[in-house]
């Protein structure tokens, strides 16, 4: 595997305190990759609130559609981003065989999670939050 678009990667996700440092070990999903930066956006275990609406640029997905990135049920958020150089500082597993990749995300979902992003760029763009060196 490699760490290409749509890759879900392993990633030191740095935290709103410390944004330009190695974070808290997160899944990301990779937007965008250009060597030396991937862009990634931030993932957590953490379930949305029930009943609260769902925005632009939050994607839930549910124990199945999980189960078939090789995860449990989590929350993409593409409002949360972070542009990081692909070192092991922020990429611990990139000595392993498998880079630290977990799943390549179908073609399918790559294009809705893009569509979401072009859509949060010319509307909501003041609520894009990137951290990152």
């Amino acid at each position: 595997m490699a760490i290409i678009e749509g890759a879900f990667v392993r990633t030191l996700f740095p935290t709103a305190e410390r944004p330009r440092r190695p974070g808290l070990p997160h899944i990301g999903y990779c937007l965008a990759v250009a060597q030396p930066l991937v862009l990634v956006a931030y993932t957590t275990s953490r379930p949305w609130p029930a009943g609260t609406p769902v925005p632009i640029g939050v994607r839930v997905f549910g124990v199945e559609e999980a189960a078939r990135l090789n995860q449990r049920p989590f929350v993409l958020r593409l409002d949360r981003l972070a542009k990081l150089p692909l070192t092991r500082d922020w990429f611990p597993d990139l000595a392993s065989a498998d880079l630290g990749v977990v799943a390549i995300a179908p073609r399918r979902l790559r294009d809705e999670l893009l569509a979401t992003m072009s859509a949060l760029l010319r509307t909501r763009r003041e609520r894009l939050k990137t951290l990152g060196p």
